[in-house]
């Protein structure tokens, strides 16, 4: 199959750092590791390509190329996701929606074809199969919290590494916190989950 990933883009914010990144000659602060990890949950037979909002435009011919586009986001990146869900509606392309937006609520993307809530490592092959297979449902939601050492290692080929203010990796996912602000126990738990050192010396 072949399947467009695509992070929508930040309003002019503090997420965006838009300003401050000119002086830096890029165009965006962080790469989008949850779609480059779900890259690497994808069948290898898969062709994949990744369009960053934040970095670049999406074109319709990036629309008609792909059978399936499939989009993270969070909350702030709401306006921008969703314009993309119309754009594949109306051009009848299927989608998925994933990552912290479609966990925290799910109801709100009933224009999205297929919704996964939670994380990717035992969803993201299931619903590849599922979608190979012509049987795709419209949720997915996980059962239990995945351990890291489970996590492939990203497919950072598929980036623009000059677009990026700073490339970084992911350690750990959960927190044993409570601060009232912050939405990470709700999406990853109180226990604290890691990679391996190998894991991230791979990374590196």
């Amino acid at each position: 199959m072949r399947a467009l990933l695509v992070n929508p883009a930040f309003p002019d914010s503090y997420w965006s750092g838009r300003f401050a990144l000119r002086f830096a000659r890029r165009r965006s602060l962080l790469p989008p590791l949850g779609l480059i990890t779900v890259a690497a949950l994808l069948p290898k037979s898969w062709s994949l390509r990744l369009v960053d909002l934040d970095t670049e435009s999406l074109s319709d011919a990036d629309l008609k190329w792909a059978e399936v586009v499939m989009l993270t986001g969070m909350l702030v990146q709401r306006p921008s996701l969703h314009e993309v869900l119309e754009r594949c509606r109306r051009m009848g392309v299927r989608t998925v929606v994933g990552g912290p937006y479609a966990t925290a609520l799910p109801q709100e993307l009933d224009a999205a074809d297929h919704v996964v809530v939670g994380e990717g490592e035992e969803l993201v092959p299931v619903l590849a199969a599922d979608l190979e297979a012509g049987r795709a449902h419209h949720l997915y939601k996980e059962t239990a919290k995945p351990e890291l050492s489970a996590a492939p290692l990203p497919r950072f080929d598929l980036l623009n590494p000059h677009a990026y203010h700073q490339m970084s990796l992911q350690y750990s996912r959960g927190c044993p916190f409570s601060c009232e602000f912050c939405d990470i126990i709700v999406m990853y738990g109180r226990k604290p989950r890691t990679k391996t050192p190998s894991q991230i010396i791979a990374e590196l």
